[in-house]
């Protein structure tokens, strides 16, 4: 019976995809007086964008982005985005990040936020996870798949890496030309810690191999990078022994069953993923 029922650890990175694709018809202005409030001599206009990453799924709850058209979903709690902004000299002008974008999408936007990233000093994005069918490498590589299944997935995902990359770079060079803003382009963590050994739903062996497929992605947008100004940023170490099956996750899953299998915000950052894993990396490049 478990294998029969349906088992989505990634269902979010496509939730609402459809609806946002080629569909942006504007994005509802900034406060115009938001830069005036902070007081410092020097204030740093901060653009955000990408994917669930960056929309900060796993932390808070769902929220629709006010500033983007509807299907535009983001996480309502706190992360490095709403950290980096409560500083004192730093100022989000626009936080464009909707989970489910793929890198295309993600260049989709770019245009529409040309006045905000015109002025920006700081651009932080993730991009390229929804690129790969992480949902269904996931599902296969559980204990509700099959070895057959499982690694066709991995090698299906293993060869789409170079057109992911390849993608990644062609949003970032569109990036790049429409902001002389530092682009921070921040990578994924391993979602498994495997120490502990084998987890109800993943075995130590899967989760070191799917880690291993989100390392080579990670490896790619690194390259990606090659040639713009972005620079990527690792946050593998700072997740080290926060992954799934640790003993203080810092990765959301939903462990009721069967009903938290569908849980939107699996397979993200907590709350403290964000604010004790992405934050201080992002800190240090200010």
């Amino acid at each position: 019976m478990a294998r029969r029922r349906q088992f989505r650890f990634l269902t979010t990175l496509g939730i609402g995809a459809a609806a946002l694709a080629l569909t942006f018809t504007g994005i509802a202005p900034a406060t115009a007086t938001a830069a005036q409030t902070k007081t410092q001599s020097k204030v740093i206009d901060y653009v955000n964008l990408g994917d669930s990453y960056s929309a900060g799924f796993g932390s808070g709850t769902l929220a629709q982005n006010p500033m983007m058209p509807p299907g535009c979903l983001q996480g309502s709690g706190p992360t490095h985005v709403t950290a980096l902004d409560a500083r004192p000299r730093v100022n989000l002008t626009a936080n464009a990040a909707c989970a489910g974008l793929t890198t295309a999408q993600i260049a989709g936007t770019v245009p529409l936020l040309t006045p905000y990233l015109a002025g920006a000093e700081l651009v932080t994005l993730t991009l390229g996870a929804n690129d790969l069918d992480i949902r269904g490498i996931v599902t296969a590589c559980s204990t509700l798949g099959s070895d057959a299944a499982c690694e066709g997935a991995l090698r299906l995902g293993n060869l789409a890496i170079p057109t992911i990359g390849a993608s990644a770079h062609q949003t970032l060079r569109t990036l790049d030309a429409a902001t002389r803003g530092k682009i921070l382009v921040l990578g994924y963590p391993r979602l498994f810690t495997t120490s502990n050994g084998d987890q109800p739903l993943i075995t130590a062996t899967r989760a070191k191999q799917l880690n291993r497929l989100g390392d080579a992605l990670n490896l790619a947008i690194k390259k990606a990078t090659k040639r713009t100004s972005a620079k990527f940023v690792s946050v593998t170490g700072a997740f080290n022994n926060h992954g799934l099956g640790a003993n203080n996750p810092w990765i959301y899953f939903n462990q009721v069953v069967p009903a938290g299998l569908d849980d939107p915000f699996n397979l993200h950052p907590t709350t403290d993923g964000y604010l004790k894993g992405y934050y201080p990396v992002v800190k240090r490049h200010l």
